[in-house]
């Protein structure tokens, strides 16, 4: 089986700070591997009191985006969850060069506890932890060093488009790896502050562009979560012909089983 759990449908400054919406980030399965992307404020916590609890112990690999707080609020404590409080050296850590480096949100004690550590760059990969190879997108306009993910398994293709504002070529990068889901943050419905992230009309387009067989939007923020992300994502089902999903605290999305009922 293949999954994302969403210990967190939350982004942005304010939703985190109220926890509207958790800001765990999302623990990933595919078959025995296990990952957790962007371990924000709330992530161990959240794991734990998940219903069946995340095991940190099974973690095969902790992934950031990028460094900001949202993504990378429990990233620590999560490496030394992984790693028995760093008594048993194991597990990969994923993250751009200045999540490591300079001025680390990693910190470099906890980057001692992990078995291996890889700063990644724009358009690389692929990285190999368990069973999945992993790559990187190309850098987002962001305002700290961001890229996202695509994950292959079995034949199961899963891209992650984390924050950054909309430019010519981010969909047509993530269109090239022909994903059958993909997760996108989306946290404005307008953008009226001229900011580094994407808004609905940006999400959309991009979701017309790269043609998943299942969209999932998530990382919302207040104006995001004041219009009915469930609705908006229904109005795009019915609009483009395929699976879309706004994701909420605690959703298990099955990977092959929303991928199949997409495709009949």
């Amino acid at each position: 089986m293949s999954s994302i759990l969403f210990l967190g449908s939350g982004g942005a400054r304010f939703v985190v700070a109220r926890q509207l919406r958790a800001s765990g980030g999302m623990w990933m399965r595919f078959g025995q591997t296990q990952l957790h992307v962007d371990p924000g404020p709330g992530a161990l916590v959240r794991a734990l009191s998940h219903v069946p609890p995340c095991s940190p112990r099974e973690l095969d690999g902790i992934l950031l985006s990028h460094k900001h707080l949202d993504h990378s609020g429990d990233v620590n404590a999560m490496i030394e969850a992984m790693t028995a409080g760093g008594h048993r050296k194991r597990g990969s850590v994923l993250a751009p060069r200045d999540a490591l480096e300079g001025e680390p949100v990693v910190l470099p004690y906890a980057q001692e506890f992990a078995e291996r550590v890889v700063a990644l760059d724009a358009d690389s990969g692929p990285y190999r932890i368990g069973a999945v190879d992993v790559f990187t997108s190309i850098a987002h306009v962001h305002a700290a060093q961001t890229y996202g993910f695509h994950f292959a398994y079995e034949g199961l293709r899963v891209a992650y488009l984390p924050c950054g504002r909309f430019f010519d070529g981010l969909a047509e990068d993530y269109a090239r790896r022909r994903p059958d889901v993909l997760v996108i943050n989306v946290l404005r419905f307008r953008d009226s502050m001229d900011v580094d992230h994407l808004t609905w009309d940006d999400a959309q387009r991009i979701v017309a562009i790269v043609r998943p067989k299942v969209a999932v939007f998530a990382h919302f923020g207040t104006t995001m979560l004041e219009r009915d992300p469930t609705a908006l994502a229904q109005d795009v089902e019915d609009r483009l012909g395929l699976r879309a999903i706004a994701a909420d605290d605690g959703m298990v999305v099955d990977l092959e089983v929303e991928t199949e009922a997409a495709t009949r």
